[in-house]
């Protein structure tokens, strides 16, 4: 059976869909337009209660959090090398990548990803900015320190853990964030040359 993923390009949805190509599995995007108000639908919150994206079903009912998929997935796949061995010293690097991806990073980035950029100007706050910055510029260096002289976040070779970081970071350089920071701006760009990205990553 083909997986469905409910989501909409640009969003949290395009970690869970990145990971799929990377690992060839079928998969098909439903796309949940909120300018049509098709994530209030019955049918959509049946799916993620909340109203927002993603949602996917990977065999034993919904999931909502995008980070879960790519561990999940990551793990089910466990022969494509996308996650470190349960035994490895690196899971325990990899594990705090994703959960720092999603508990700090989304919610340092993503405010200044609108109020830089997706929001109308009359909408945009700099307070908003302003506020996160300070916790971008800690996160900015400690992700540099754990990227050290590696290619990758976890060990020698792309991971999910680089897809759910990469997701911040490549709306990081949308909206100017890196520059200060050469490393991460060079690990993100090649990431966008990752041929599975650029089939999921508006732009």
């Amino acid at each position: 059976m083909t997986i469905q993923l409910h989501g909409l390009p640009g969003t949290r949805s395009t970690r869970a869909a990145w990971l799929l190509e990377e690992l060839g599995v079928p998969y098909e995007l439903k796309m949940v337009q909120f300018a049509k108000g098709e994530h209030k639908a019955p049918a959509h919150l049946a799916l993620q209660p909340h109203g927002l994206v993603p949602a996917i079903d990977l065999g034993d009912g919904p999931m909502i959090e995008s980070a879960a998929m790519c561990l999940a997935l990551a793990d089910q796949h466990a022969g494509k090398g996308l996650a470190p061995a349960p035994s490895s010293p690196a899971r325990a690097r990899y594990y705090e990548a994703i959960v720092y991806a999603v508990s700090t990073l989304d919610e340092t980035i993503i405010p200044i990803y609108f109020h830089r950029k997706v929001l109308p100007e009359a909408q945009r706050d700099p307070k908003v900015v302003d506020a996160k910055l300070p916790t971008w510029k800690i996160a900015a260096e400690l992700l540099t320190k754990r990227l050290g002289d590696r290619k990758f976040l976890v060990g020698d070779s792309f991971s999910a853990a680089d897809i759910v970081v990469g997701y911040d970071l490549i709306l990081g350089l949308e909206v100017g964030l890196l520059e200060e920071y050469p490393k991460l701006k060079a690990y993100t760009l090649s990431l966008l040359g990752r041929p599975a990205i650029k089939k999921v990553f508006p732009g």
